[in-house]
């Protein structure tokens, strides 16, 4: 059997934001709904109604806030732990259909579909999308094809089909009445300015176009990967698979405020905060940073009082301590402080990063951090805050100075939270990287998935079918150096 041409699912999730307010609000179900980003800045997920409205995605809250008022749209400020949470769910139950998945996004995960055992993959594909409504209770469109760019072509196509599952096959994409009904702009890879500058420039206005292209033009005047791009249209697969996490170059947490900051204090309680959660991230990757960056500045629509600066500090050896990292940000915060400026947005970027296994240069005498004690106590102790943290779902043992005051200045703006909508009838809104919570708080049943009553879905491992046989993606396409 040829699998070459379904080697790749793309699981997407339909207006997920969205689906996740839904699941925990049912009133919402057929309702036009928008959920706005940090500081109820932009319209970030939109449901069917309200692309309908013609709404777009990003567009500024107050640009369209008319707009969605007049046709009664529900506006919901962001609750990005919650969608976190609800997309771990999500890629759990996925994971459990394939031998590989790939998570590329909140909403979005690739799995190979390459399964000998497998008859037929738009069944397969159907089952999986009830799995997830019926464990996770979110709606989901899966599409199939020979490579990854054309399995991104493929879910798009399936929002729009009835059973929410499509097939790109070889007769698609090969084909020129199909391909070239595809805008440039819609293929993955290709960015807005990279499409105008075809469009205008070079008269290749559609996706079978650019399929067609010739492949030393493409190179010379754009890059190897608009190479690949074709290539991956042409449905020979240049990116496999992979499901290892990859390191991150650089952690940066800022956010701007949900009203001007003044006072050094409050100032100081904001880049503490960030840097606590710089410092997690970090752990999570299980990385070490030599760079710590700490910047702040003021609204640059204020053009006649604009301010803005940044420090830098070198560490002598890689560090992930909270202690270290703090320390630092209060050495430096006085230089980039500046009193009588209001203050929009701050942050702190942790870079030059290391692995944590990869081994650190120590000291003839062994090193010590900020506080005086040894490293080793210090990581061990870390280490069980974090899993301590995980297992509640939210911080729950943090240094003293992260309980800060609730309400201050420096917090998102949210002005659209579930209670706000109905009162009692969803858990509590919160940020999405909300200040430490006493460990006396019960977590939310808002967060649990809705059980099955069905049983013909075991509770852990793989759901091959009988006679699993993996099979490998065709990636026959030489890909140049």
């Amino acid at each position: 059997m040829d699998m070459s041409s379904r080697s790749f699912g793309l699981c997407d999730c339909d207006n997920f934001f969205v689906s996740c307010e839904r699941r925990c609000d049912p009133s919402l179900n057929s309702r036009p709904v928008a959920v706005l980003s940090g500081n109820d800045g932009c319209v970030v997920s939109r449901s069917d109604e309200v692309k309908a409205m013609g709404v777009p995605m990003g567009a500024p809250y107050f640009k369209v806030r008319a707009q969605l008022e007049r046709a009664g749209a529900v506006v919901l400020s962001g609750r990005l732990s919650l969608y976190n949470e609800i997309s771990s769910q999500v890629m759990e139950r996925v994971s459990r259909f394939s031998d590989l998945t790939e998570v590329y996004s909140i909403d979005e995960a690739f799995f190979n579909l390459a399964i000998a055992s497998v008859g037929d993959p738009e069944k397969y594909c159907r089952l999986l999308r009830k799995d997830i409504m019926k464990n996770c209770g979110v709606p989901v469109s899966i599409g199939i094809s020979a490579t990854k760019t054309l399995a991104k072509l493929a879910s798009k196509q399936a929002k729009r089909s009835e059973s929410g599952v499509f097939w790109l096959k070889p007769g698609h994409y090969s084909s020129r009445a199909w391909m070239g009904a595809v805008e440039l702009s819609d293929v993955w890879g290709i960015g807005r300015r990279t499409a105008e500058r075809l469009n205008i420039y070079h008269r290749i206005l559609s996706a079978y176009d650019f399929a067609s292209a010739d492949d030393l033009f493409l190179k010379k005047n754009f890059s190897a990967h608009a190479l690949y791009t074709a290539w991956e249209l042409r449905g020979r697969s240049v990116y496999p698979l992979s499901n290892a996490a990859r390191a991150p170059k650089s952690i940066q947490v800022s956010r701007s405020f949900g009203c001007d900051v003044f006072s050094y204090k409050e100032l100081l309680e904001a880049v503490s905060y960030f840097t606590l959660c710089a410092a997690r991230q970090l752990r999570r990757a299980q990385s070490l940073a030599s760079r710590m960056e700490v910047f702040v500045t003021t609204s640059p629509f204020k053009k006649d009082n604009f301010y803005a600066r940044s420090e830098e500090r070198e560490f002598p050896s890689p560090r992930s301590l909270d202690c270290d990292f703090l320390h630092a940000a209060r050495e430096m915060l006085p230089s980039v402080y500046k009193e009588g400026h209001a203050y929009k947005k701050a942050g702190v970027l942790l870079s030059a990063l290391s692995g944590a296994g990869c081994g650190v240069q120590s000291f003839l005498f062994g090193e010590k951090s900020e506080s005086g004690a040894p490293y080793e106590r210090l990581c061990a102790a870390a280490g069980v805050t974090d899993t301590i943290n995980r297992e509640f779902g939210r911080v729950v043992i943090a240094p003293a100075d992260n309980f800060g005051t609730p309400g201050s200045r420096w917090h998102p703006l949210k002005e659209h939270c579930a209670d706000n909508f109905a009162a009692g009838a969803r858990r509590p809104c919160t940020a999405s990287e909300a200040p430490a919570t006493p460990i006396h708080a019960r977590r939310s049943p808002a967060l649990s998935p809705p059980k099955s009553k069905s049983s013909d879905i075991p509770s852990g491992g793989p759901i091959f079918p009988p006679n699993f046989v993996s099979g490998t993606p065709s990636h026959s396409a030489p890909v140049p150096s």
